[in-house]
């Protein structure tokens, strides 16, 4: 029922089950009231998680993207006033501006499945996420400037992972093989995939009133997009002369 919400282009569940007593009724023995549908729902936010996490083996690939988005739980006038996931949500900063909540970081392989996944704390920094993220992993993994850092790369070299960004004005300029070039250039597709987990599965929400139901909804959001969404940003792939 979640994934259905999340597939529905329904912003409200409220909206969303008036709907389904007027118009697919027919499709149940009985539906529980609203109150009992949110606690039947929320109750079963492992099983999603557990779905996700299900979808996402097998979509390893020598080719990976790795990128994050925020997940806002208010506005930054209400940060004062709320109160339902204060345990979990934290101020943070991203390129566009302050938000108070949460981030969602997410590894992408070439024909826009995810890889992995991981949430974190807003104020919890990209690059501290990486190694948890492709734990267990052998691959190219393309990244913004956000995750530049030297420390990083050494330690995901030790473990097979080839970390590739572009380089600051500041840095010393690396000359870049002409399929990382490509690679590098096409990491607005994990974008694309934000996009759409945002714009079309409704991935951020305020309207959450308890960490259950928070979690619930972008698990929910996750597998919706895995399980439905049929034109994924797709890489083609560019392979090494070398």
């Amino acid at each position: 029922m979640a994934i259905w919400y999340k597939c529905s282009h329904i912003n409200n569940f409220k909206a969303f089950f008036s709907w389904l007593k007027q118009d697919k009724n027919h499709l149940f023995e009985s539906l529980p009231c609203y109150q009992r549908m949110i606690h039947l729902i929320n109750m079963h936010q492992l099983a999603l998680h557990a779905l996700h996490v299900a979808l996402m083996k097998g979509q390893r690939s020598q080719y990976l993207w790795v990128d994050s988005t925020t997940l806002p739980v208010c506005k930054n006038q209400r940060i004062q006033r709320h109160k339902s996931l204060v345990r979990i949500a934290s101020r943070g900063k991203s390129s566009m501006g302050w938000f108070y909540g949460c981030k969602l970081h997410i590894v992408m392989n070439q024909l826009g499945e995810i890889t992995c996944s991981a949430l974190s704390n807003g104020h919890i920094s990209d690059i501290k996420m990486v190694e948890h993220l492709v734990e267990g992993l052998e691959a190219k993994l393309y990244a913004d400037r956000g995750y530049i850092s030297q420390d990083l790369k050494s330690k995901l070299k030790n473990q097979g992972i080839d970390l590739i960004t572009y380089h600051r004005k500041n840095m010393r300029t690396v000359q870049l093989c002409v399929s990382d070039e490509y690679h590098l250039k096409q990491r607005n597709k994990i974008e694309t995939l934000f996009s759409l987990l945002k714009g079309q599965y409704n991935l951020v929400t305020s309207k959450a009133r308890s960490i259950h139901g928070f979690l619930r909804g972008i698990y929910a959001s996750l597998c919706a997009y895995q399980l439905t969404q049929r034109n994924k940003p797709k890489i083609q792939i560019m392979e090494s002369l070398a």
